[in-house]
């Protein structure tokens, strides 16, 4: 999925929600200090009674415009903590 640029935030698009049960999606804190955070979720299958079976996985990051944030700098972040 592409990469998309909003008013306030810059999102990596690296996953496709449909794949994962909508009730179970969450938005957490990675790094306050600069503005980035992460959209997690548990697979379809696996969430039940607001508990995930398998554990988490993030969907996208956001990388908050107002910290300096470009698509090019949050591909950098993103491409140095896969590694």
């Amino acid at each position: 999925m592409p990469w998309e640029e909003t008013k306030e935030f810059i999102r990596s698009g690296h996953e496709n929600l449909d794949k994962y049960d909508k009730n179970s999606i969450r938005t957490i804190t990675i790094e306050e200090d600069k503005g980035v955070k992460a959209i997690v979720g548990c697979l379809k299958g696996h969430y039940d009674a607001k508990k995930c079976e398998v554990g988490t996985h993030v969907v996208s990051y956001l990388f908050a415009k107002e910290k300096g944030w470009t698509v090019t700098t949050a591909q950098d972040w993103f491409e140095k903590k896969k590694k």
